[in-house]
């Protein structure tokens, strides 16, 4: 059940703006777009008016060349850019490397503009605004690790924008530091409430934590500003399932493939949903969906799905969605997937007892690699259980080679002496079950054992 007012107003929203293009926020930072943020060019950009209580005095010649760039910088940055490296000497302030920087951040010259600001801090460590534009150029590099500790340098000199703890709670997010994130994205929001991305942060944060009534109620404030976001939505979904409210989850997820705004991965959450409350011809429906949405993902995605339904039981589910992955993927099948699929089918027509089907498969995966292991034992054990001599004969000779590839020896020749059990040979399976528990002892291998060799002699007459 929808419990808050607020959730339901979000998704009567949701529910008039069905045309909307989606927004773009996401729980991911997206370097492609990082640049484009009005609060991450202002704080970057900001003037090139040095403050001397917090950055390095300009020397008089410094001065002197900050007056005569300050025009050539409005019309001609290449050539301001060429003026500053020639003013620039060891006994220089750090400053005109900082502007140097600043310009090459501009043009989007990331590592020319990180050279600059070492350069700057390294004549002036306490260097702000070098240390915190730093920062920045890092997280656009994606250097998240190296730029938190300018970012903690900046704060440390005083640096309080919502930019600064912003793009610090983002490097902790990627380090895997949540609660740390939490903290900082709380600190930039207290500073600037109205950047979404910082409420994304803490979204993101409180999810990694499982604090998932918080991050509900910071994603409900964001869908009530933008209800057409099915990041935002699918992020929600996840949460209430957090709370183990499946119920909400489906609702949710209802809704937002229903205006067509699913993902590929928000398909496969809805049927993972419904294939754990055993609603197996419903996640049929959707992971279908999911291969249909996007027939260039990885195929390996929908194949692990598969093999889970084989393992479920679901084989009927199974068997169409494998027909669908081949069907959409054909030729883009490698022989690793191509044999995961082969033996899913067999597994799917043993089932149903589909001999000439399940038969060739086994046989063709031998084919591709004679050291298959379970499709040995699954021949093998399927000649025995025909209970005749042609069928054991041939059962014998898959032991056989099972008992030859070390990987499964032990399985094969518990199987086999097994086999020779149900023939009632069992002077045949003492050496069999005597050699896998010299291989592996096993206590179970140890009591069957002893039970054999008792009948053995007791048929004997001994």
């Amino acid at each position: 059940m929808i419990k808050s007012n607020r959730f339901k107003l979000a998704i009567s929203s949701l529910l008039g703006v069905a045309g909307l293009v989606s927004a773009h926020a996401q729980l991911e930072y997206d370097p492609a777009t990082f640049w484009d943020q009005p609060h991450i060019r202002a704080a970057y950009i900001g003037d090139y008016e040095i403050d001397v209580a917090k950055n390095p005095k300009l020397t008089e010649t410094e001065s002197e060349v900050f007056r005569e760039i300050v025009e050539v910088m409005k019309t001609d940055k290449d050539a301001a850019l060429q003026m500053l490296k020639a003013n620039i000497t060891p006994e220089s302030s750090g400053s005109l490397e900082f502007i140097i920087g600043s310009l090459y951040g501009e043009k989007g010259d990331n590592e020319s503009a990180m050279e600059y600001f070492l350069m700057a801090i390294e004549k002036y460590p306490n260097f702000l605004r070098a240390q915190r534009n730093l920062a920045i150029m890092m997280v656009q590099s994606g250097e998240f690790e190296k730029a938190k500790k300018h970012f903690i340098k900046a704060i440390d000199l005083g640096s309080r924008d919502s930019t600064t703890f912003g793009l610090l709670g983002l490097c902790y997010v990627n380090g895997g530091q949540f609660i740390s994130a939490e903290t900082a994205y709380r600190e930039a929001i207290v500073l600037d409430a109205t950047v979404k991305d910082w409420q994304l942060g803490l979204a993101k944060a409180l999810l990694n934590q499982k604090k998932y009534q918080e991050s509900i109620a910071v994603l409900e404030e964001i869908l009530l500003q933008e209800p057409e976001n099915e990041i935002i939505w699918i992020s929600q979904a996840n949460a209430y399932l957090g709370l183990d409210d499946a119920e909400t989850a489906v609702a949710i997820q209802e809704i937002v493939d229903r205006l067509g705004k699913s993902t590929p991965e928000s398909l496969e959450f809805m049927g993972n949903i419904y294939m754990t409350r055993s609603l197996n011809e419903l996640a049929l429906k959707y992971y279908r969906k999911a291969i249909q949405k996007d027939p260039n993902r990885p195929v390996k995605t929908h194949i692990d799905t598969a093999d889970i339904l084989v393992g479920r039981g679901a084989f009927d589910e199974a068997k169409t969605l494998i027909a669908d992955i081949r069907r959409t993927y054909d030729n883009r099948v490698s022989t690793d997937e191509d044999t995961r699929l082969l033996r899913m089918e067999s597994h799917i027509a043993m089932n149903d007892g589909l001999v000439d089907v399940f038969i060739p498969i086994l046989e063709k995966l031998i084919q591709n690699d004679p050291l298959d292991g379970d499709a040995l034992m699954m021949l093998a054990d399927h000649y025995t259980s025909q209970d005749n001599n042609d069928g054991y004969a041939r059962a014998d000779l898959y032991y056989d080679r099972l008992t030859k590839i070390p990987e499964v020896e032990v399985k094969g020749l518990i199987a086999w002496a097994r086999s020779y059990v149900a023939r009632e040979q069992y002077g045949k399976a003492i050496p069999l079950l005597e050699r896998a528990n010299t291989l592996d002892p096993r206590d179970f291998v140890t009591r069957y054992l002893e039970q054999v060799r008792k009948v053995h002699l007791a048929n004997l007459g001994l």
